[in-house]
């Protein structure tokens, strides 16, 4: 698996990103009943594991418009997200304090937060290897990192490495620069020095979803 995609297409999916949130914000979605049916049964699966205790530090990358934030109380919130500054036109969280940034390069020091959640991104960035060492960085020892991403296997898996690799040949616009199985995710987070479990989906979330619960070795 290649290590990094070209700043080209990355800064291409940006965009495509933000047009996403645009839309979000004029469906309003944010008040969507839904929305909160969602997170909260993906915050019952993270109970089982990592309880969230009162006061935590919890950090939410790349979450636009839709932070798990707004379903915790008791928290310390913050968000990054490269589009920080657009987003705020349309109306961040007033739960957390947003500052933007790249994934790669988080702008905090080290061991600062108790939790991070990384909610469909991984599969967005430039460079996820760095990234996660990024947020072991960031993370108290033990420290939770919450990520879910979309996983595929068998063919469908390597059809889908195909297609991105002939999109970007083509100079054609994806969102998803990556394609990853759970096994692909499991490598990253160890090789990045998390423990993990297998992944699990939630009930609610995309079929192709898997939630993994990593803590800081």
């Amino acid at each position: 698996m290649k290590r990094s995609v070209k700043e080209n297409v990355w800064r291409s999916a940006q965009t495509g990103h933000f047009q996403t949130w645009v839309t979000y914000a004029k469906q309003g979605k944010a008040a969507s009943p839904e929305r909160e049916k969602v997170w909260k049964a993906i915050l019952q699966e993270v109970e089982k594991t990592a309880p969230v205790r009162e006061g935590e530090r919890v950090l939410d990358i790349g979450c636009g418009l839709d932070t798990v934030l707004d379903f915790l109380d008791g928290v310390c919130g913050f968000t990054l997200d490269s589009l920080a500054a657009k987003l705020a036109e349309l109306g961040l969280s007033p739960r957390a304090r947003h500052s933007a940034g790249l994934f790669e390069r988080l702008p905090f020091g080290d061991g600062v937060f108790d939790r991070v959640f990384l909610m469909n991104v991984l599969d967005h960035v430039r460079n996820p290897s760095a990234g996660l060492a990024e947020i072991r960085r960031v993370l108290v020892p033990g420290g939770v990192l919450v990520l879910s991403v979309d996983t595929f296997k068998g063919l469908k898996y390597f059809e889908r490495r195909a297609q991105k690799w002939w999109a970007r040949v083509r100079g054609a616009r994806t969102k998803h620069p990556w394609v990853f199985s759970v096994e692909d995710v499991k490598r990253l987070l160890r090789g990045n020095g998390f423990e993990t479990g297998e992944g699990v989906h939630v009930p609610g979330t995309k079929d192709r979803r898997t939630l993994f619960v990593a803590r800081r070795s």
